[in-house]
């Protein structure tokens, strides 16, 4: 699954670019472009990685 995929899983269950970013501790221009498909330091795409995989633990319980 891409960084843009995850970022469009995420929008789908509620969470806006600001929320995203804030959570990540990066900024919302950042999370427009990787939602666009442009590249993004490692670290971010982990962190987007990771809080994706923290949304749908949640949804699961």
């Amino acid at each position: 699954m891409t960084i843009q995929q995850m970022l469009s899983g995420l929008f789908a269950m509620g969470f806006s670019q600001k929320a995203i970013a804030d959570h990540i501790e990066t900024t919302q221009p950042t999370i427009h472009r990787a939602s666009k498909g442009a590249g993004v330091r490692y670290e971010t795409g982990k962190a987007i990685e990771a809080l994706y995989q923290e949304a749908l633990q949640k949804l699961a319980t």
